[in-house]
């Protein structure tokens, strides 16, 4: 047997023995035309892009005591690679030890120590070496029994990054113990530092791509623990028919969506879905769809070079015009502002 892009193709008859060749061919066309399906948390997930990333290889021995700052618009983890670290955080604390993982998803400010009783120290007070752009060594401390982690920091410019980090809490862990989830953490992490101490051809792409994979590894241990009414927000995503309505949108942005076809399409009344979705995403059905419109446009905006008429048609407007008032209504900047890198102001 041998195979081949369009087909398996069989070298002889197994039964009869005539020597003929069977071709068993399929439509790679219609393979290629046909999407991946996604959940509605993928398509969100999908769409934030993260600007950019770094990492540091810590080495800290007994005593030691670091300061955190808190970071706007940054999700900071921590992977212990051998050794102990306690981390203190919202009035809470908690101990890792080798191989687990801990992740602040907003960039809130933390304390990390050893077993010792020692002052922190402030960490732009380190002796931090620059290896590159994107990654860095550390070592600190007073030379007893030591902690190795890899420490890591990713920004987000995208604006629905921020309503997504803001329903999690300050911090998540994942423990040895969590398996397989661990296992894929774990595993990602080690890719990203290989990729920051090497850096090349292609690095942001790939930086970009592991860093997203670790957030949906860990979003998804998160979510997987949770009851039914924990969710917050994204309970949204165990209500079939608000996923279904916000599926609707995410695959047809361009989709002249009105309350009612909307409402029709999941089987709701047009009251009763207003209201569900309120309240399960925390505004009403039109505005997320403008929201997501512009998310999509803020990302065009970014990372192609399609024209403001393009994109505005793209997503449903009729004129450059319309498109720009309602850009700048929800993002806080022109879209020529955004294409010009100017940084977004989010509070």
């Amino acid at each position: 047997m041998m195979s081949s892009l369009f087909g398996v193709y069989w070298s002889g008859d197994p039964q009869n023995r005539t020597g003929r060749t069977t071709v068993m061919e399929f439509d790679h066309n219609k393979r290629a035309d046909t999407p991946l399906e996604d959940s509605p948390l993928g398509k969100l997930l999908n769409n934030l892009h993260i600007a950019t990333a770094f990492c540091t290889d810590s080495q800290l021995s007994e005593p030691w005591a670091v300061d955190m700052p808190a970071i706007p618009h940054c999700l900071m983890f921590h992977l212990i690679l051998n050794g102990d670290a306690e981390f203190h955080f919202d009035r809470a604390s908690c101990e890792l030890h080798a191989n687990d993982f801990i992740l602040f998803p907003r960039g809130e400010g933390h304390r990390l120590n050893g077993k010792s009783d020692t002052p922190a120290v402030p960490l732009t007070s380190l002796p931090i070496q620059c290896v590159s752009e994107r990654f860095e060594t550390l070592k600190y401390g007073g030379g007893g029994t030591s902690t190795r982690l890899l420490c890591g920091a990713l920004f987000f410019t995208h604006p629905l990054a921020q309503k997504l980090l803001s329903s999690l809490p300050t911090a998540l862990v994942i423990r040895e113990s969590h398996r397989p989830t661990h296992r894929l953490v774990k595993q990602i992490s080690e890719l990203i530092r290989t990729e920051t101490q090497h850096v090349g051809l292609g690095t942001e792409a790939v930086l970009s791509r592991l860093a997203e994979i670790l957030i949906i590894a860990v979003l998804r241990e998160h979510l997987n623990s949770l009851e039914a009414g924990a969710l917050g927000w994204l309970s949204v995503l165990s209500d079939d028919r608000i996923a279904k309505a916000l599926q609707l949108i995410h695959n047809a942005p361009d989709q002249h969506w009105r309350l009612e076809s909307l409402a029709k399409e999941v089987g709701m009344s047009r009251t009763s879905f207003a209201q569900q979705f309120k309240q399960l995403v925390g505004n009403t059905p039109m505005d997320y769809l403008t929201e997501w419109r512009m998310s999509l446009a803020y990302s065009k905006l970014q990372f192609t070079e399609d024209t403001l008429l393009s994109i505005a048609l793209d997503l449903g407007y009729q004129s450059e015009s319309a498109f720009s008032r309602a850009f700048k209504k929800v993002i806080g900047k022109s879209p020529g502002e955004v294409r010009k890198g100017e940084p977004l102001s989010v509070s």
